[in-house]
């Protein structure tokens, strides 16, 4: 797959630090990631008001996986003004799932039709560039301002809000990318900036950024097994015809499973998870352990019949985490900054919509009440 070349986007930019910075650099609400939660989040604080700034890591757009939605989150969607682009984008259909033992013995085929609440019958499948792309454009065009790709170096609490230091990287010298508003921003590129927030939604998944007063607090609770996925978009795939041809596809395997998801008419993402100690243990590359995996597995032969990939293999290890705290002083987490179990039933977006929902509803309240969050719904939202 060949995606369009990065490009560095300063949507309605940040002046650069002065005398007036606390009037010229401050917000309501900081942000950190644009991806689904950060997105999301963005969206809703800026639909109450909120000023916004989402700081942005990577230019878009860019390779993800997690590409299948749920049902249950359309109504998300749905709330944040989103989902006519959705339908119009022109994303595979999901109409339900199957589920295969790797040997080929048995089959089991589930319809969101009948296996869910009525209204929740069919939700899509999306290729993830595109679909960051859209919820953070619409965050961009309620007034939220993006800095893009930029990073956050440090955050510092005092009892009024959160200084934050961010780095924005310098242009490339064969950039067209340009300015949104004024000269100003283009001139900060490769720069510095320093800006205040009332408070901050950590969505910048598993990178987790905390400053170092609050890791205490935050540390990460790791899950007993330690896992690991590759994957790959592959092209020629074999699909059924009509509605069932968007179904998402599980295959068993003795210490992991097999996904096979399409995005696009001719691209479908493809992985495998394992156990880290099985990958060591074979002392292949991840591309020899794929495909050894797809050689020596029945169903994958045939699922997979006649395909190719398209891009390097990717590998994620050790993705399963959770936080034991969600929320401290003026600072809160959503989306897989919080939290990830395995994605063998596609809830990270899902999980991703839900906690920005719940977190930007606590930011706002705090926020009216012109406050720092308190211990009970730090709990609750934990």
């Amino acid at each position: 797959m060949t995606l369009p070349g990065p490009c560095i986007v300063y949507a309605r930019p940040v002046t650069a630090p002065s005398a007036e910075m606390t009037t010229a650099n401050s917000y309501d609400v900081l942000i950190i990631g644009g991806g689904p939660a950060g997105a999301s989040a963005a969206i809703r604080t800026r639909s109450a008001g909120l000023s916004t700034l989402v700081v942005e890591k990577l230019a878009y757009p860019r390779f993800r996986i997690g590409e299948s939605l749920l049902p249950a989150g359309n109504a998300f969607l749905r709330e944040l003004g989103v989902w006519e682009k959705i339908t119009r984008a022109g994303f595979i259909e999901k109409h339900g799932a199957r589920f295969y033992l790797g040997s080929g013995d048995a089959e089991k085929k589930i319809s969101f039709s009948t296996s869910l609440v009525p209204g929740l019958a069919q939700t899509y499948q999306v290729e993830r560039a595109r679909f960051d792309a859209l919820l953070l454009d619409h965050a961009r065009e309620l007034g939220a301002e993006i800095l893009q790709p930029a990073t956050v170096r440090t955050l510092a609490e005092d009892p009024d809000g959160i200084t934050a230091t961010l780095d924005l990287p310098a242009a490339p010298a064969d950039s067209s990318a340009k300015a949104s508003a004024t000269a100003e921003a283009s001139a900060k590129e490769g720069s510095t900036l320093t800006v205040r927030a009332r408070h901050v939604i950590d969505a910048s998944g598993r990178d987790q950024f905390f400053p170092a007063a609050l890791k205490s607090a935050l540390d990460p609770a790791r899950l007993p097994t330690k896992r690991l996925a590759i994957y790959n978009h592959f092209r020629g795939v074999p699909r059924d015809s009509g509605a069932t041809g968007g179904d998402a596809r599980v295959v068993r395997l003795p210490d992991g499973w097999f996904w096979i998801i399409p995005i696009d008419a001719e691209r479908t993402s493809v992985g495998v998870v394992t156990t880290q100690a099985a990958f060591k243990a074979a002392g292949l590359s991840p591309a020899d352990h794929f495909e050894r995996v797809v050689r020596e597995t029945p169903r994958l032969r045939e699922l997979l019949a006649g395909s190719t990939p398209t891009l390097g293999y990717h590998v994620t290890a050790d993705y399963s985490y959770y936080r034991r705290d969600l929320a401290a002083g003026r600072m809160i987490l959503a989306g897989d900054a919080g939290g990830f179990l395995d994605p063998i039933f596609s809830s990270g977006v899902y999980l991703a919509l839900y906690s920005a929902k719940h977190a930007a509803e606590l930011v706002v309240r705090a926020h009216r009440e012109d406050r720092a969050f308190v211990p009970s719904e730090c709990r609750r939202y934990t």
